[in-house]
């Protein structure tokens, strides 16, 4: 009876009361047609808890009767959960190794999945959004996949005519797997770029170059391309952005440099103070109290003043969100 009351009536606004499994079983119930009904199932996978791994238990459906229209319509709402929690995560203004590792419970469909959307994308997947598989791919496939994934992949990352921010998360993956080649000739590029132009330019091209050492998760060099700008911003009298001080908080704590990031969060919060700071340059609260790269940070006795100054006694509702925009951890650049 509860199947047939929910495939006869049920509502998006009476998806906050549906069970995940029991949203899956109306969607399955149905005849897999109506776009509504899928928003409001993936809806509730994806707001439960429990959503991904009641999704994911039910892929031996689909590997006994592959055919079988249950097995169609699992197969349809694993799609669309995917590539909203996917949108979700990137939205959330987050970035860390392992955000992505909820879809775990969708093993082993999900990574598959992922790799084709990249490798060999639909017409109806944005071509510009292949970059934003990346990250999900590499908190997924930790260790060298098959040699074809391998070498489509590498060939993706050595194509000129591909977008430039595409090529340089593949590098960084290949990276990961052991694969060093490409990323370490963008490294070279980035560097060289840290020689050129006017003084802005070299802070720009140095943060950049810190930027892409945190991708590569070499924060050692990451910390030190950070010093680098902000010893030549003080020197060419640039200011740098309250991100660019954040992004140097997060890769000191990740290093575990409890007194550097302190300091940087500290330059973070004075200038993020400033009433007449840009509303486009103000960060989100949420980040200093949730961010897992500063955890060892919000250990620190000082942290609770530094929240205090950069925020005053808001709540993190009463703001609205900032730069650093979600599935970016980048350090910014600094203000002409």
């Amino acid at each position: 009876m509860l199947g047939a009351a929910l495939t006869c009536g049920w509502t998006a606004s009476a998806t906050a009361q549906v069970q995940p499994a029991a949203a899956i079983e109306a969607w399955l119930a149905s005849e897999h047609t109506s776009k509504q009904r899928m928003a409001e199932t993936v809806k509730a996978v994806c707001d439960a808890d429990d959503g991904l791994a009641a999704l994911g238990r039910m892929q031996k459906e689909v590997q006994d009767e592959p055919d079988a229209p249950r097995s169609k319509g699992i197969r349809s709402l694993m799609v669309q959960v995917t590539l909203e929690h996917l949108r979700r995560t990137r939205k959330s203004g987050m970035t860390f190794v392992g955000q992505y590792r909820g879809l775990e419970a969708l093993q082993p469909w999900v990574t598959p999945f992922l790799f084709e959307l990249l490798l060999e994308t639909p017409e109806w997947y944005p071509y510009t959004f292949r970059v934003r598989l990346v990250p999900a791919i590499r908190d997924l496939q930790v260790r060298l996949p098959a040699g074809d994934r391998v070498a489509a992949v590498t060939a993706v990352a050595d194509d000129e005519r591909e977008p430039t921010d595409l090529r340089r998360a593949l590098a960084a993956m290949l990276w990961q797997w052991g694969k060093r080649a490409q990323a370490e000739a963008q490294v070279r590029e980035l560097q060289l770029a840290t020689t050129e132009g006017d003084a802005q330019d070299r802070v720009d091209a140095t943060l950049a170059l810190a930027d892409y050492y945190n991708l590569l998760r070499d924060y050692k060099r990451a910390a030190g391309a950070h010093r680098a700008a902000q010893a030549l911003a003080r020197g060419a009298d640039v200011e740098l952005r309250p991100i660019a001080w954040y992004a140097a908080a997060c890769v000191h704590a990740l290093r575990g440099d409890k007194e550097r990031g302190i300091a940087a969060l500290q330059r973070c919060a004075e200038l993020h103070s400033s009433p007449y700071l840009d509303r486009s340059l103000r960060l989100e609260r949420k980040l200093f109290e949730r961010d897992p790269e500063i955890a060892l940070l919000r250990e620190d006795a000082r942290f609770a003043e530094l929240v205090k100054k950069a925020f005053g006694d808001q709540s993190s509702g009463d703001q609205s969100s900032g730069d650093k925009s979600a599935g970016d951890k980048s350090a910014g650049r600094g203000g002409r």
